[in-house]
């Protein structure tokens, strides 16, 4: 069997800050012109089992999703289309960090639970994939504004 292609399914690396985990999706050049990077596979390190997954369109730029936590659902955030700037806070330590996302960076973001987050859109559009732990109830979105 050719394991040849293995290699890209899993990130190339990942980096812990305070509050997420950010990987750096693996791709190549499959045909010219074009692309081959998998999103998700049951090999990549991923700290739950993905269960839910959803596309947010973002059609105007400084759009404004989240700005809530979650005490059950983990989320991957990754950029497909356009720029993002993802503002996140400890709800219990109040730390806060920002983090600046495109679609060509090829990388993820891992929010944890307890981790209110906030996302805005820095292009006219963009197109976010999230990868969740569980499907979204309105039980498990806790508001809580980042600033």
């Amino acid at each position: 069997m050719d394991n040849s292609l293995d290699q890209y399914s899993k990130p190339i690396k990942q980096e812990d800050t305070n509050l997420s985990t950010i990987y750096w999706l693996n791709f190549r050049v499959s045909k010219k012109g074009r692309l081959f990077m998998p999103i998700y596979d049951e090999r990549f390190p991923f700290k739950f089992q993905v269960k839910y997954s959803y596309l947010s369109k973002f059609l105007e730029k400084d759009n404004v999703s989240g700005n809530h936590y979650h005490k059950i659902k983990e989320e991957i955030l990754i950029p497909l289309q356009g720029s993002f700037e993802i503002f996140l806070e400890n709800i219990v330590t109040k730390e806060k960090e920002v983090i600046s996302m495109n679609g060509n960076d090829n990388k993820g973001i891992y929010i944890r639970t307890g981790i209110s987050h906030k996302v805005i859109s820095k292009d006219n559009t963009g197109l976010l994939l999230v990868l969740a732990s569980t499907n979204s109830t309105s039980a498990d979105e806790n508001e809580y504004i980042v600033r």
